[in-house]
């Protein structure tokens, strides 16, 4: 009897950790679904494209871009650091940096992480020291809040961070990655021309990134 007792106990935990599981699947499921995906900018038309457009010319975009390839974690040749970016890195960056140039900088501010990979990235894509900005690096709960805060109006700005910290601001502005954020991918929000209120557009991959888009009608 006691053995027969303990397979019933068995087979009911079996079944309550199956139904948990399956809840917990529609529960994930209902909130992946629910949260908007970000677009993928490259492969949008102009139409879709002229909110950027006209917040970079406003000086109403906040760009997040997440660093090079890291040496540490690359079998690919290091630039120097161990704690910082690769020689493929280094020329990616530098190749992102010209179209930025070309999109213009004019009325742009640009911070980093004071990390060495990610301050390697903005010195080497803007073509002097970047100033580091602590909180790039440590972002936890802060990172969209001190974004809007550290932007002045009709500036854009520019940040070059980690990961994380992108996961951070699409967390809070409620919009759903279709993966980690790839090295040298730029993460583009715009503000409401009315009430400033941050929006995720899109993303763009290092290789798509170009500036054609500018000149679209």
């Amino acid at each position: 009897m006691s053995l027969s007792f303990t397979g019933s106990n068995q087979r009911a935990r079996n079944v309550l950790i199956t139904v948990l599981a399956v809840a917990l699947v529609i529960v994930g499921s209902y909130f992946l679904f629910r949260t908007p995906r970000l677009t993928n900018l490259a492969q949008s038309n102009a139409a879709q494209l002229a909110p950027l457009k006209s917040a970079w010319a406003s000086g109403d975009a906040i760009v997040v871009i997440r660093h090079a390839e890291r040496c540490d974690l690359s079998s690919a040749p290091c630039l120097d650091a161990p704690d910082g970016i690769t020689k493929r890195g280094k020329d990616i960056a530098v190749k992102l940096g010209k179209h930025y140039q070309t999109l213009g900088l004019d009325q742009a501010d640009i911070f980093t992480s004071p990390l060495t990979r990610t301050r390697q990235t903005a010195n080497f894509m803007f073509n002097h020291d970047v100033e580091p900005q602590q909180w790039l690096a440590a972002c936890k709960g802060i990172m969209l809040k001190t974004a809007l805060e550290t932007k002045r109006p009709g500036h854009n700005l520019i940040l070059v961070t980690h990961s994380d910290c992108i996961r951070e601001i699409e967390k809070h502005l409620n919009v759903h990655a279709p993966e980690k954020p790839p090295y040298t991918s730029s993460l583009f929000i715009v503000l409401g021309q009315g009430d400033k209120k941050p929006r995720a557009l899109g993303f763009f991959y290092s290789r798509d990134f170009n500036t054609e888009w500018m000149n679209q009608k």
